[in-house]
């Protein structure tokens, strides 16, 4: 793997910064604060996102942005990639967002979790060796921080050993004894269990040949029961055909005594309707005789003399209506003669001149109206006259009148009864035929009832033999229900003998397919515990032992380059905790100074590096190695050994964060870093 650039926006202290990293040994110089580890977790961020615990959004995204984000570009494998991830600041803190993937030209967006799967394929990193805090293949391959393989170095053993088990994969063998172990309880449970249930294996078979014995057994009897149905089944097949025949007669009787129980019903209903019929004809006779007497007083009567008396009558009405108007008249001319006395005798001036009226013309006007109520007086004597004859008239041919009406409608009631007559006689006719054909009726409704009589004479004693053969054959049935629950109850009792009999052959099928595997069981955990577990202690054992070896080689080397003391000499123990002798007394690292405590942190951390490359031969990221601040504490002559260390190496890109100047002479290419005003930028290459 080798970096061509990275790009920084809003990284804690860059704004808007590309890096261009070119191929062999690159020092990041400048002074401390000045952005040099920053690049290094920005190159972290890139590959392996935010990591709880160890790399926070809030620890990268620069204060007072609301979003930035990293961009990384690097050839593996001859692939030209390019990897870009982005934060976000949101009420709820710093965190990731969608990214994406260039491989060779083709673009992919990524969330950050797929954009992690995609990293550790490309990079061919175990997938569980990226824990929720960090990936340990990168930690302890390519970048490892100075101070936290001083950490590592001093830890305890337990805690050490944990760490290089997994990066090493020694871990699994571990792993697998345990899971050996649990597997080993698992088969002890197992085989206690099945144990358990072959216990009672041979009780089990003792029962199940004594109920074959008992199966036996009820199949005979049941045979002897069918049998003994099968005979009453034909005793009752042959009392069923005599009843079945006895019950054709039966019918026969039953719907003659029907036919004949009909025939009285019709007989009588006939002879109640032929009384009623003989009293009506009787009631009818005797109308007709009574109506033949009225009619025999029966007068015509000349309606033509209605219309004549009618019209007089008219005539008078309108005379009297005449005379009546005049009289009305007269009246009215009586009352206006008074009035015209009254007010002329009264009178002093005339209200339509305005002259004085004298008295001559007033006895003038008065004699002259008082001759005209004397006319109209005569008049009205001769009109009262004429009223009266009119009046007295006219009673006389209204009584007339009334005389002729009565007779008309005593003659209308005269003919009503002759119409009456008429129905009478039609419906006596009627009735009379329907007399005849009554009697012909009853007479021939006695003669079948006298056939019917005589052919259930016959028949007196069937319903005793009817009886009978019921009971033969209830008795059968009676036999054949006892024989048929007792059929029952042993065929279910064989039907159940027969489940326990099927239960008991599956059960001990079953608890032999236990034992089998209760033998299987056996021979897998005696395996295990005699073979297996041995075997992977062996395992285990020799391939800790050739890390062992190589680690220790190479820890010494690397010390021996870095320090030149012939009084110090380290290794490491079987447990890769350093072990160091000086002046031929065995001292503690914590007891080191610091130069020294640097020198075997970067030589365990180089060892480590070569050992892990060495056992995941895969890995892609073998040519690439970061070194952060590995001169902390060196005097200038380790300094000088670095040099030594670069050639030694022969990697295809070493990136050096040392804010150490020396360094910069034998490194084939400086980055030089500054930061002003809280603004960290590359000055010159």
């Amino acid at each position: 793997m080798k970096i061509h650039k990275i790009s920084l926006e809003n990284i804690r202290s860059y704004l808007n910064q590309e890096i261009n990293f070119p191929e062999g040994s690159i020092s990041l110089s400048g002074d401390i604060g000045s952005g040099k580890s920053t690049i290094l977790l920005a190159l972290d961020f890139a590959l392996f996102g935010l990591r709880s615990g160890s790399l926070s959004g809030g620890s990268l995204l620069r204060n007072g942005t609301n979003s930035g984000n990293v961009e990384v570009s690097f050839n593996l494998e001859g692939k030209e990639i390019t990897l870009k991830r982005n934060l976000k600041r949101s009420s709820t803190g710093v965190g990731q967002e969608s990214g994406h993937l260039i491989i060779d030209g083709h673009k992919e967006d990524l969330s950050p979790l797929e954009l992690k799967d995609r990293v550790l394929q490309l990079l061919n990193y175990p997938k569980e060796l990226l824990t929720k805090s960090k990936s340990l293949i990168y930690r302890y391959t390519v970048y490892t921080p100075q101070e936290e393989m001083k950490f590592i170095l001093s830890a305890e053993r337990e805690h050490r050993l944990e760490i290089l088990r997994k990066v090493f994969g020694i871990d699994k063998y571990k792993r697998i004894k345990d899971n050996a172990r649990i597997f080993l309880h698992y088969l002890k449970g197992e085989r206690k269990e099945l144990a358990g249930k072959i216990a009672d294996l041979e009780d089990k078979i003792e029962l199940m040949e004594e109920k074959e014995k008992s199966g036996g057994k009820l199949k005979s009897s049941i045979v002897l029961v069918e049998k003994e149905i099968g005979e009453i089944a034909n005793l009752l097949e042959e009392k069923k055909k005599n009843i079945g025949e006895m019950d054709k007669k039966h019918k026969e009787f039953l719907e003659m005594k029907k036919q004949k129980e009909l025939f009285d019903l019709d007989l009588k209903n006939k002879k109640i309707q032929l009384s009623d019929i003989e009293e009506q004809s009787r009631e009818l006779q005797e109308n007709i005789i009574k109506l033949e007497e009225e009619l025999k007083q029966k007068v015509d009567v000349d309606k033509s003399v209605i219309l004549k008396k009618e019209k007089l009558v008219k005539e008078i009405s309108g005379k009297l209506h005449e005379c009546n108007a005049q009289m009305g008249a007269l009246n009215h001319k009586l009352t206006y003669s008074e009035e015209i006395k009254n007010k002329i005798a009264s009178l002093d001036i005339c209200p339509l001149c305005k002259q004085e009226v004298n008295k001559e013309h007033i006895a003038h006007v008065i004699s002259s109206e008082d001759v005209k109520i004397d006319e109209a007086m005569v008049k009205i004597t001769n009109l009262k006259e004429e009223i009266n004859k009119r009046t007295s008239e006219l009673d006389i041919v209204n009584r007339e009148l009334e005389g002729i009406r009565n007779q008309i409608s005593l003659l209308e009631k005269f003919q009503l009864k002759e119409d009456y007559l008429r129905e009478k006689k039609l419906l006596f006719n009627k009735i009379s035929e329907e007399e005849k054909k009554l009697t012909l009726a009853v007479i021939g409704l006695e003669e079948k009832i006298k056939i019917v009589l005589g052919r259930l004479e016959n028949l007196e004693d069937l319903e005793e033999k009817l009886e009978k053969l019921n009971d033969e054959k209830e008795e059968h049935l009676r036999k054949h229900r006892k024989l048929e629950l007792e059929k029952n109850t042993l065929e279910t009792e064989f039907k159940s003998l027969n489940k326990q009999i099927s239960e008991l052959i599956e059960e001990i099928k079953q608890k032999k397919v236990s034992k089998n595997k209760l033998l299987y069981w056996t021979k897998i955990q005696n395996w295990i515990e005699d073979n297996f577990i041995l075997m992977i202690d062996v395992i285990e054992k020799q391939t800790l032992s050739k890390v062992y070896y190589d680690f220790n080689l190479l820890f010494q080397k690397w010390f021996s380059l870095l320090v030149e003391d012939d009084n110090l000499l380290v290794s490491l123990d079987e447990e890769f905790s350093p072990l160091i002798e000086q002046n031929g007394h065995i001292i503690d690292y914590d007891y080191l100074s610091g130069g020294e405590k640097t020198a075997a942190a970067l030589a365990y951390r180089l060892a480590l590096n070569q050992v892990i490359n060495v056992l995941m031969s895969t890995i892609k990221t073998r040519g690439l190695l970061i070194l952060d601040e590995p001169t902390d504490g060196f005097s200038e002559t380790q300094v000088d050994r670095i040099r030594h260390v670069l050639a030694e190496l022969q990697m295809r890109q070493v990136i050096i964060v040392s804010h150490e100047s020396k360094i910069e002479s034998f490194v084939d290419h400086v980055i030089r870093l500054r930061k002003d005003g809280h603004v960290s930028n590359v000055v010159s290459l």
